[in-house]
């Protein structure tokens, strides 16, 4: 392992962790809602990034000049076309932007984003990332990295004096990449995760790979970013619901995962129903969303309830049901 680990406790216990997904009114709407989130009581305020969207890292740079105090981090940016040196250079500017705010969430991607999408070879996720992750960390943490690899090299030093501190998390779900955060992350990110694939899959795995190399399981936090959607805010709610669920189905991990989680019988027959829908995400009013938030805090995780801003389906269209979202999901 290179380095000590950082910030688990922050990580666990800043109140109200949030991940805002970009939506479809830009940047300046973005760094509004992050200013409103801050004033709600958001301690953490983490930022999904798609294909079709902004960059994570740069609404991230206008969300941390937006707000204060409270952790901004990328959940996740994909290292798909971006090398492990950049991405450290992103995360120094970025602490340096933010005061020392800024976390990094890094993701493998998925085959379809960076072999169509991108046009990019191939490779094997678990070691490709082992190699990125190591050169970030050693290029943050020690102010320079030598490093060749298979998939990754680097020679490279960092003189800014800024990112020692900056946490790194890993985005993953399945066995293997949860041993690699372990070893080389400060935390774990888990998106669309039911609480049973958590408690039977994730959990078990994250005290499996700690215990194999001698790291307390409590150093590494599992942050869970979960959807959420007040239901009057959302008319068509099960039917948009379905909608989502049907297109991660066709990425091979969170096919796994609901797999996983009891739903391959119905994924088969194309049958996504509302027991399917409400175990992926949560929804209701105030009462039902604090109620779910809570069965992942019983297993010991962080929930990070996610919403996104814009006009499509399943995003809030308006500062006022971003107002009402927020009440919903930050607790005093």
């Amino acid at each position: 392992m290179t380095g000590s680990f950082i910030a688990a406790d922050e990580l666990r216990t800043a109140a109200n962790p949030l991940l805002l997904g970009p939506g479809a009114h830009g940047l300046r709407a973005t760094a509004d809602r992050a200013r409103m989130a801050e004033e709600a009581g958001a301690g953490q305020l983490w930022l999904s990034q798609v294909p079709d969207n902004h960059d994570s890292t740069l609404v991230a740079a206008g969300c941390a000049a937006a707000t204060r105090s409270m952790r901004i981090g990328t959940a996740v940016t994909p290292v798909a076309g971006r090398h492990p040196v950049q991405a450290a250079q992103t995360a120094s500017a970025l602490a340096d932007l933010s005061g020392g705010r800024f976390a990094l969430g890094l993701g493998a991607g998925h085959p379809f984003i960076n072999e169509f999408v991108l046009g990019l070879a191939p490779v094997p996720p678990v070691a490709a990332m082992r190699e990125y992750l190591t050169i970030v960390r050693t290029l943050l943490r020690e102010g320079r990295a030598d490093f060749v690899g298979r998939h990754h090299t680097a020679h490279a030093s960092n003189v800014t004096g800024h990112g020692a501190d900056v946490p790194i998390l890993l985005g993953g779900m399945r066995p293997k990449m949860i041993e690699l955060a372990a070893e080389l992350a400060d935390g774990l990110l888990l998106w669309l995760a039911p609480v049973r694939y958590v408690e039977e899959h994730v959990l078990p795995a994250v005290q499996e790979a700690c215990a194999r190399i001698g790291r307390d399981p409590a150093t590494l936090p599992v942050l869970v970013e979960v959807p959420v959607y007040l239901a009057d805010d959302h008319p068509n709610l099960y039917s948009d619901l379905e909608g989502l669920i049907t297109q991660y189905a066709m990425m091979p991990s969170y096919r796994h995962v609901f797999e996983a989680s009891g739903f391959g019988d119905r994924l088969a027959a194309g049958e996504i129903d509302r027991a399917m829908a409400d175990a992926i995400a949560i929804t209701g009013d105030a009462g039902d969303i604090a109620g779910r938030l809570e069965e992942y805090r019983t297993l010991g995780c962080v929930p990070v309830p996610a919403t996104a801003i814009g006009d499509r389906p399943l995003e809030l269209d308006t500062p006022d049901a971003f107002d009402r979202f927020l009440k919903a999901v930050c607790v005093a």
